[in-house]
């Protein structure tokens, strides 16, 4: 395993990078998932506006003589709920499917890339002849016929 901000070769089993120090591991308690905490925010929802519905239709069936329009608002208020626990829903899964995709693709921590030092001229390499074959005879042919022409 190389470190992410110096590129020295360090030992997986270590915390801290041996040459500059960063942190490799995370320490503490591991913190919920913020699918658990929306899974288990949908659920209160679902729970507690049953609840609710409940309790307002048997209050409200005993103060009016006419049931219809009390089954009518709970009918109203239990497509609301479910309507409100569909979105929910729908953003735990996109929740799940970015919580996977980020195990298959882990992306890298917020430690600056290891950048190289520039070469400097007397790091350079020298000037190579041209590989190609036509090149090659190009050149030949050329210095043959200057010699040729002295």
């Amino acid at each position: 395993m190389y470190c992410e901000r110096c590129g020295k070769l360090i030992d997986e089993a270590l915390n801290y990078c041996n040459n500059c120090g960063l942190q490799l591991r995370r320490e503490g308690p591991p913190s919920r998932s913020v699918t658990g905490v929306m899974i288990a925010a949908t659920a209160l929802t679902v729970i507690s506006g049953l609840v609710i519905v409940a309790a307002l239709m048997l209050l409200l069936l005993e103060k009016v003589s006419l049931p219809e329009p009390v089954f009518i608002f709970g009918g109203v208020f239990l497509c609301a709920l479910f309507g409100i626990a569909f979105m929910m829903m729908r953003q735990v899964s996109k929740l799940i499917d970015a919580d996977l995709r980020s195990r298959e693709f882990p992306q890298r921590s917020s430690a600056p890339p290891v950048q190289l030092p520039p070469r400097s001229t007397s790091q350079l390499e020298e000037f190579r002849e041209p590989a190609s074959v036509t090149d090659h005879t190009t050149r030949t042919l050329e210095h043959a016929s200057a010699r040729d022409r002295h």
